[in-house]
């Protein structure tokens, strides 16, 4: 039996399918990165990169929100300020906390691989058509939009009578 074979249900999961997904995402995004001078970070490296760039967090909080140890977060990001794209800022009122910020070579890698991610969209709109690249996103949208009460996860079901809010 063969590890690496797919197993792919009749009927597929959907937590599956967009883990898959972004499997195949990330392997095309590292091949885009090839001699960019991008690809001197490591795929998780870089997710963590993006995370940071999106969503300012402590070392443990992106250690929490990864479910992963502080001490794998802080060595992803001691690679980062190695590399130069990230700097520690000390958190205020917080001796231990350092919060990872990008620097102007981390800004200027943003922008290299915002080019890079409008190419990947491109293969993706080729694959699909423009109009079912847009559902796509605007469900991936609505999945991740916050749910209107606070102790709600995105993803439980709406109560009846509140698919309007």
């Amino acid at each position: 039996m063969n590890d690496r074979a797919p197993t792919h249900p009749p009927r597929a999961s959907i937590r599956g399918l967009v883990a898959d997904l972004s499997e195949e995402l990330d392997r095309r995004m590292i091949e885009l990165r090839k001699g960019t001078g991008l690809d001197a970070a490591r795929p998780a490296d870089a997710n963590l990169f993006m995370m940071i760039c999106r969503n300012p967090r402590t070392i443990s909080e992106l250690a929490r929100d990864r479910g992963v140890t502080r001490q794998a977060v802080h060595a992803a990001v001691a690679r980062l300020v190695e590399l130069g794209a990230l700097r520690l800022e000390p958190v205020p009122g917080n001796k231990r906390d350092k919060r990872p910020v990008p620097t102007e070579l981390g800004q200027q890698a943003r922008v290299k691989v915002g080019s890079l991610v409008r190419q990947l969209e491109g293969e993706l709109e080729a694959r699909l058509g423009s109009q079912d690249l847009e559902t796509l996103r605007g469900l991936l949208l609505r999945l991740l939009a916050p749910a209107s009460d606070e102790n709600t996860s995105t993803l439980q079901p709406k109560e009846k009578g509140k698919e309007g809010t």
